[in-house]
């Protein structure tokens, strides 16, 4: 990835980068040694990305970026807490990234999980996955079997990129201002696309 300046070609070199990867044409842009040698003095990642920890989600991969491209957050279910919006502000306030996605993905055990909730699991994991289910139903999300799993994806990517504009001062100053940008997104395991789902504005 070069250094796009504004949101727009932020996003449009992830998308280029998607297709590139799509149709196995990736380049593997910023992968050398030398590359990672010329950001030991610091980085200016051009995006941050809150996603799934799933070992099948390999942000850089997906969009064909490389060593200090983008500024990735995981965890799992690419839920909103207080471990990721932490993370998020760091990468607004401190490298100044002018986009920020929220990118979940099919076959997410999380978001099943959410969706399912008769999983025996730890406290910690009902924590979590209570934390998710809760932002579907607050989607509008029927949590009736048979539930939309498609849907599910797309609404907690949604749902997640809103709670975390909703809850930090920073974001909603940055988006206001016209210095970012936060995005909803989907990957797609089968297809191998990532769908974009619009700009979030909180609220």
């Amino acid at each position: 990835m070069t250094s796009p300046a504004s949101p727009s070609e932020v996003i449009q070199a992830l998308q280029q980068g998607n297709e590139r990867f799509r149709e196995a044409r990736s380049i593997h842009p910023h992968a050398s040694q030398a590359r990672l040698h010329e950001l030991e003095t610091g980085q200016t990642p051009q995006a941050a990305v809150l996603t799934c920890s799933d070992s099948r989600v390999a942000v850089e991969l997906l969009f064909d970026s490389g060593f200090g491209d983008l500024f990735v957050i995981r965890n799992a279910g690419n839920a909103s807490t207080p471990g990721s919006l932490a993370s998020v502000e760091y990468a607004v306030e401190a490298l100044n990234v002018p986009v920020v996605v929220v990118m979940s993905h099919s076959g997410c055990g999380a978001v099943g999980a959410a969706c399912a909730p008769e999983h025996l699991l730890t406290p910690t994991l009902m924590d979590h996955v209570g934390h998710i289910r809760n932002g579907l139903k607050a989607g509008g999300l029927a949590l009736v079997p048979p539930v939309d799993l498609s849907a599910a994806y797309n609404i907690h990517s949604k749902i997640t990129a809103r709670e975390l504009i909703n809850t930090s001062a920073l974001l909603r100053e940055r988006i206001e201002s016209g210095q970012l940008e936060v995005h909803a997104a989907c990957f797609e395991l089968h297809t191998l696309a990532v769908t974009w789902l619009g700009v979030e504005t909180g609220a």
